[in-house]
């Protein structure tokens, strides 16, 4: 696979690449009748259920069409979020591999498309977009990881000040308020706390902190955000 890229990096540009075997187009892809068609399951999940669990084989991909999932390490660390149109599953294509993270449902409801991991395999291996798209997922993880990483050095209030903005774009939900962000309720100080790599009572601290400062502020225990006033408060920092 390895001799695959490298050919795939002569022929194209990154950004090419990027473009052209995009995540959000992997699923046509998948689906398409022209060679090795694939058919995935739709299937929902509660509040609280385990999808993939570390150390368990792991024989099926899914594409999360609806809600929100936490993935976990050790005793229920949370480390990641993944939502809409993420994929569970397809960073390693070796069959009986176990995944990294025990991935649990955090929304009330989780609405995925499930696929049998052989038959996306196939699809890949035998394709040469295949081996594209996988690239293209490969190098999304990759940037991701660097990115959090990067902002588990940051200092502590432009690291909790990051972490809400990002969570808040992705998961949090736009008011009729302009420019006003609901943060997603279901991600708690708790789990801003072990994603940031921070004790609970400094993310309790610096959100105080920032309420007084008119960044934030809370109804009934919802967090609401002023985006605009948050991301120059990150250029101040930076």
């Amino acid at each position: 696979m390895q001799n695959k890229m490298l050919d795939m990096n002569s022929l194209y540009s990154e950004d090419s690449i990027a473009s052209q075997f995009s995540e959000h187009k992997f699923r046509r892809f998948i689906e398409e009748d022209c060679i090795f068609p694939v058919r995935g399951v739709k299937k929902t999940f509660n509040r609280n259920d385990i999808i993939l669990k570390a150390s368990d084989d792991l024989n099926a991909i899914y594409f999360i069409e609806e809600g929100i999932v936490t993935a976990t390490i050790g005793k229920g660390v949370v480390v990641d979020f993944y939502t809409a149109r993420d994929v569970l599953g397809l960073s390693n294509l070796m069959l009986g591999s176990s995944p990294l993270y025990t991935y649990q449902v955090l929304s009330d409801e989780l609405v995925v498309t499930r696929y049998a991991k052989e038959d996306i395999i196939e699809k890949i291996m035998n394709t040469q977009e295949g081996y594209f798209y996988h690239y293209v997922h490969m190098q999304n993880q990759m940037k991701h990881m660097v990115k959090k990483e990067e902002l588990l050095r940051l200092p502590t209030r432009q690291r909790i000040s990051s972490v809400l903005l990002e969570l808040g774009q992705k998961y949090g939900k736009e008011t009729a308020e302009k420019n006003i962000i609901s943060f997603p309720r279901q991600i708690s100080k708790g789990m801003i706390a072990q994603y940031s790599n921070l004790n609970p009572n400094t993310i309790t601290s610096v959100l105080q902190k920032l309420q007084e400062e008119g960044f934030i502020y809370t109804i009934k225990s919802a967090i609401y955000m002023d985006q605009p006033k948050l991301e120059m408060k990150l250029e101040v920092f930076s």
